[in-house]
């Protein structure tokens, strides 16, 4: 997960400040969401894995099925890719692109993984507490996770904060070893 993470970082850098001088943060969001959406639709998928088609075909392709939300700038993105056969990937690109972008608008994604739904004032509550450590507006995102027993798991980018009962009960087993 790393090694792609780093093989992405980059183009997603480069893209996120092309996006930005050309004043179109948003709308390559929504554009590169939407090559995620292809490059993984399984008969395109095929193409793509294909070695007998050449890579300016594959562009083309891509291209092709994008072309009401391509501008010329995100069409070299895309030949870039698959020039340096990078299409693999594009989702670690999209989302650190979505992770320059909100904190561009200073804005954080905070992931919460709890056993029970949490009612509105004990979100709001760990929503407060995410906003005075990061000094950044905090959206909470949270998940049931039926195997956490109780307790909740905090993911803010690579903070993670496990105060679940399987974490602490996985502690004490180790201790006990």
């Amino acid at each position: 997960m790393s090694e792609l993470l780093t093989t992405a970082r980059p183009y997603a850098k480069a893209l996120f400040k092309s996006a930005k001088e050309k004043n179109m943060l948003e709308q390559y969001s929504g554009v590169l969401n939407n090559l995620n959406v292809v490059v993984n639709e399984p008969n395109i998928k095929k193409i793509l894995l294909n070695d007998s088609f050449d890579n300016k075909y594959k562009a083309n392709v891509l291209s092709e099925i994008l072309k009401d939300v391509l501008d010329e700038n995100f069409s070299r993105f895309i030949t870039l890719l698959t020039e340096n056969n990078r299409l693999f990937v594009v989702s670690e690109i999209m989302d650190l692109y979505e992770t320059y972008l909100q904190e561009e608008k200073s804005l954080k994604v905070a992931k919460i993984e709890t056993a029970f739904e949490l009612n509105n004032d004990q979100l709001e509550s760990i929503k407060t507490a995410l906003e005075n450590k990061f000094k950044k507006k905090i959206e909470v995102e949270q998940n049931i996770d039926t195997t956490l027993l109780a307790g909740a798991v905090v993911r803010v980018d690579d903070l993670v904060i496990d105060g679940s009962l399987r974490e602490q009960l996985r502690k004490l087993e180790s201790q006990l070893n």
